[in-house]
């Protein structure tokens, strides 16, 4: 019941298809993780957060990051694990950070512009644009597993 190395294929996939992933930064005294929802795209992993806050806070004082996701089932018979160590970027230009949240709000609502979407009754573009930042995570350094039980075996063994 050996774990096995993902492929690149397979951990591309499992990064598109997840839906939570785990950040973990340096705080001036420790480390903190915290769970957020992102896109995996051309190789980047982004999401988006506050302009404020200890995770934008911590990035811009060292970019240095890592960033989980997991599955696993309740009895464990099956999990897979991807760990990405990377640098991170703060988009805050408003425009250019247009494009990661149609992304963002296409894996997370109904896929549409994001003009429509900030068309919604309650949404004030200007107010929303000027308090989010988009987070770019550049890997240097991608490792995958995962484990299935084989027809027989024990997952307590």
């Amino acid at each position: 019941m050996p774990v096995k190395e993902m492929t690149p294929e397979e951990i591309d996939l499992f990064l598109a298809c997840a839906r939570v992933g785990r950040l973990g930064v340096s705080l001036k005294d420790g480390p903190y993780v915290v769970p957020v929802g992102y896109v995996y795209a051309n190789g980047k992993v982004f999401f988006h957060t506050c302009d404020k806050g200890l995770k934008v806070e911590a990035i811009r004082r060292n970019p240095c990051v890592c960033f989980e996701v997991d599955e696993a089932l309740s009895d464990i018979s099956m999990y897979k694990s991807v760990i990405i160590f990377g640098v991170a970027e703060i988009i805050d230009h408003k425009e250019e950070m247009i494009p990661y949240l149609e992304k963002l709000i296409g894996k997370y609502r109904v896929p549409q512009s994001f003009n429509n979407y900030m068309n919604k009754p309650g949404r004030d573009r200007e107010k929303e644009l000027a308090s989010v930042r988009i987070c770019v995570i550049t890997p240097s350094k991608v490792t995958g597993r995962r484990y299935a039980l084989r027809a027989g075996d024990s997952a307590l063994a």
